[in-house]
């Protein structure tokens, strides 16, 4: 049997999620236009008869100066070093890809590198044209593929180009698992989700979500979680008035929950607590789950 691992990296927003979930034909990693959306490494593993690659979708690359950019860099290039081939994903629409090149010779791997132009069907022909002349000009060893994942546009040739790459042996992963987060961290990363989809960009930025309690009872699953702010005057922007923007963050995650899962979840409780500076604070970024390099 084939088997390996398969980074995907780039900038944020290129796309790597929806790459993750559309190779899997199911959601295990969320998808939102904001920066940070990914935070941490995400397996997601795609078995079929004769092989199982194991996709890691990674933090998008940014070059930001406090502790949690570190930790989300660190996750992503982490993720390259073992891999059987890179899947590196460059948003067509950048006028400017000099940050792209930047990344990628920093890259600094031995496997193969597969440069995935994504969104190509919003930019003028020439545009991509150009775009592919300079990455081949960059970059004469990797192979460009051009998609639109949004649309499955270019996927087949992903995947294809990605199993030669792989080698032989044992699987990693029993074959009906899909991904090797946990439901409390599905949970977890809903929630988020949610947060980025209703409030402005400052927030979500600074803000990070924990499960304090994580049950399967009767009839479905009983969640406790807090969102962690940094600013006190974020906290009524995050509960709203007479608390109408947490319900709807609750009500819209929880239902995001049940669709993914086909459970019912009796009952989300979200608290709200200020944590000045946890972006720089090594203890409370370990507590939030974001280790503590």
């Amino acid at each position: 049997m084939k088997v390996g691992f398969v980074a995907i990296l780039g900038r944020p927003n290129a796309g790597k999620s929806t790459l993750l979930n559309a190779l899997l034909s199911k959601k295990v990693s969320i998808v939102s236009h904001r920066a940070q959306t990914t935070r941490d490494d995400i397996s997601g593993i795609l078995n079929e008869k004769d092989f199982q690659i194991v996709f890691v979708d990674t933090p998008g690359i940014y070059m930001g100066p406090e502790a949690l950019d570190k930790h989300m860099r660190n996750a992503a290039f982490g993720s390259s070093r073992d891999a059987e081939a890179v899947v590196y994903l460059i948003d067509c629409g950048e006028k400017d890809m000099e940050r792209d090149i930047t990344i990628l010779k920093a890259l600094n791997v031995t496997c193969p590198v597969f440069l995935v132009l994504n969104k190509i069907d919003t930019v003028k022909p020439e545009q991509a044209m150009a775009a592919k002349e300079l990455l081949g000009k960059e970059f004469p060893d990797y192979q460009i593929i051009e998609a639109s994942l949004i649309r499955n546009f270019g996927l087949k040739q992903i995947k294809e180009a990605v199993i030669p790459t792989l080698k032989e042996g044992e699987p990693f992963y029993p074959d009906d698992m899909i991904t090797d987060k946990d439901p409390a961290y599905q949970a977890k990363e809903v929630i988020r989700q949610e947060l980025l989809h209703f409030l402005k960009q400052e927030i979500p930025h600074q803000s990070a979500v924990k499960i304090d309690s994580f049950e399967k009872i009767d009839g479905g699953f009983k969640i406790e979680a807090t969102i962690a702010l940094e600013k006190e005057n974020h906290k009524p922007i995050v509960i709203g008035k007479g608390g109408q923007m947490i319900k709807k963050i609750s009500m819209s995650a929880r239902h995001e929950l049940e669709r993914m899962w086909h459970q019912h979840i009796t009952n989300l409780s979200i608290n709200v607590e200020v944590f000045p500076n946890w972006r720089n604070d090594p203890k409370l970024l370990a507590e939030f789950g974001y280790g503590n390099e």
